[in-house]
């Protein structure tokens, strides 16, 4: 019976050392960003998450974060990922995966007003944007302007049409979709050819071995998927 016991424990040894320890799930902050992370289970850009980590064989655990707390955290290397990240929105050491998305910040007047292409062209104007949301340093210093902030960015677009702004800055896309919603597309625009800035947004992982493993399977997946155009599909979703 003994030597029943130590063979049968000899296997199970055996067995274990052959067999690979279950992956660590892959931890992801994020934050809410109106139709691309709607929770930590919906949006445009929680579907491109979870499908980059499933075409790199990781199993992912997405967080929600309010915006600024979203850094702290992963400054503290309590997640090993942040998305969408973009060079304005880190604070603390980070590897980059290629870019997935370009975030293009427009200015949107009503339809009365002239198109603003340009920065200089909100000299001493209203200006609405959304708190939390990354902007570039000339976009909120503009000389003369007042800047007024609203927590989304629906709300902004109800003080453009009631003309307690004259100008809204925001992510096209987001933007976009406020404008849908407020039933406006016909009282609001912007010039689609002039962005007022332009980042890359990409996942940011921790600059340690792990993070540098995880960028190199995120970025193989992130190809495959341009590659075969699945990618674009999921950007290309409205809802």
């Amino acid at each position: 019976m003994i030597k029943y016991y130590r063979l049968t424990l000899t296997a199970l040894l055996a067995l274990a050392v052959c067999m690979p320890l279950q992956a660590e799930s892959v931890r992801m902050g994020t934050f809410t960003i109106p139709l691309m992370v709607e929770s930590a289970t919906r949006g445009v850009f929680i579907r491109l998450a979870e499908a980059v980590a499933a075409e790199a064989g990781e199993e992912l655990v997405i967080s929600l974060f309010p915006t600024r707390r979203v850094r702290e955290v992963f400054a503290e290397q309590n997640l090993d990922v942040i998305f969408p990240a973009i060079d304005l929105s880190m604070n603390s050491p980070y590897l980059a995966t290629t870019a997935v998305y370009s975030k293009r910040v427009f200015a949107f007047t009503r339809v009365t007003e002239p198109l603003v292409t340009r920065v200089e062209d909100m000299t001493g104007k209203r200006i609405g944007y959304t708190s939390g949301f990354s902007y570039s340093s000339d976009v909120l210093s503009v000389p003369g302007a007042n800047y007024q902030s609203t927590i989304t960015d629906p709300q902004s677009i109800k003080k453009l049409l009631a003309g307690r702004i004259d100008v809204f800055v925001g992510d096209e896309k987001s933007a976009l979709r406020a404008v849908s919603e407020e039933n406006a597309g016909h009282l609001v625009h912007y010039d689609a050819a002039s962005p007022l800035s332009t980042h890359p947004v990409f996942f940011a992982f921790q600059p340690t071995t792990r993070g540098t493993e995880l960028r190199r399977r995120f970025n193989e997946a992130l190809g495959r998927m341009a590659a075969d155009g699945r990618l674009e599909t999921i950007l290309s979703q409205t809802r």
